[in-house]
């Protein structure tokens, strides 16, 4: 049986969907298909929220919505946020997979680098002073286990029977591992994506939560008198959290802008964003360490979006 890859898209890579649309790339087409990036915001919304959430399969375009997914989760670059998305996305691939025939399982196995093997060993196990046949189906190479279970604790080697070279499981043992497995791979594929580079279809992504300003940006509105390149980030900040038009000019005009408003439009219209963290600290304007890469991290909160 072939495996339906709208059930499981993690197994398409992002340049076969690219080239089926016949798109530049997967900015293009997510902007294109603006139906993709909405569905998978709110399903990233719900999985953090607790709600339960619908198959990949059920939607239009099942392929399109988990790259936009894994897309989004970069732009949020947040491990706790990305960590409960991975784990339930994981937990309901792992449903589907659970009744999936054998061959399947092994076809999986193999496209996350592993050739577990059909290969029956039968043993005799005594419990409770009686003797019970036992049968284990699946077998993989001790070295390829090794590599299979590093950074778990919950399939030691000296629990498993080690038969000529070859680690055997029961079914039971076996998708356990490919859970183990596909959730590492799945994380592996999220890509922090910083915040200058994101397409401007994508920044209501950022806007999942928000409202907390900023300890350089407090500092800043504190201050009496401001440099040139404070009231610049300032109002550019207030552009990026929806402030309105005339208050960002007032910052500017204070300041001595000559032409407030000029300035202003031109903020909107090169889509400025407030710098990165990195760059605050550069300029001198980063007074506190907040775990974040970017103040518009801190203010969305997506240090924990679930609050």
């Amino acid at each position: 049986m072939v495996l339906d890859y709208n059930k499981y898209p993690f197994m398409v890579s992002v340049d076969e969907v690219i080239k089926r649309e016949n798109a530049v790339d997967l900015y293009t087409l997510l902007t294109t298909d603006g139906k993709a990036i909405r569905e998978a915001k709110n399903r990233i919304r719900e999985i953090v929220t607790g709600k339960e959430v619908k198959r990949l399969k059920e939607y239009t375009s099942p392929q399109l919505v988990f790259f936009a997914e894994l897309l989004i989760l970069g732009v949020l670059n947040d491990k706790r946020t990305t960590e409960r998305v991975l784990r339930k996305e994981k937990d309901l691939f792992m449903r589907d997979l659970e009744r999936e025939e054998d061959a399947d399982l092994l076809t999986v196995f193999k496209w996350l680098g592993f050739n577990v093997k059909m290969s029956s060993l039968k043993y005799h196990e005594v419990t409770r002073g009686k003797v019970q046949p036992k049968r284990l189906d699946y077998s993989l190479h001790f070295l390829e286990y090794l590599k299979a279970i590093k950074g778990s604790k919950e399939f030691p080697l000296t629990q498993r029977i080690l038969h000529k070279g070859y680690v055997y499981m029961d079914r039971s043992t076996l998708l356990k591992l490919l859970g183990f497995n596909l959730l590492k791979r799945l994380r592996e594929t999220v890509k922090p994506i910083p915040m200058e580079e994101v397409p401007e279809t994508l920044v209501d992504i950022i806007m999942m939560r928000g409202g907390k300003t900023p300890p350089c940006i407090r500092a800043i509105q504190e201050k009496r008198e401001r440099s040139r390149e404070e009231a610049l980030a300032l109002a550019v900040y207030m552009a990026n959290t929806g402030s309105s038009v005339d208050s960002i000019a007032l910052v500017l005009e204070k300041n001595g802008e000559e032409n407030p408003m000029e300035q202003v439009k031109r903020i909107f219209k090169e889509k400025m964003v407030i710098y990165s963290c990195q760059r605050m600290k550069e300029l001198g304007m980063c007074v506190s360490d907040c775990g974040t890469r970017s103040p518009l991290q801190f203010y969305y909160g997506s240090a924990d979006i679930t609050k």
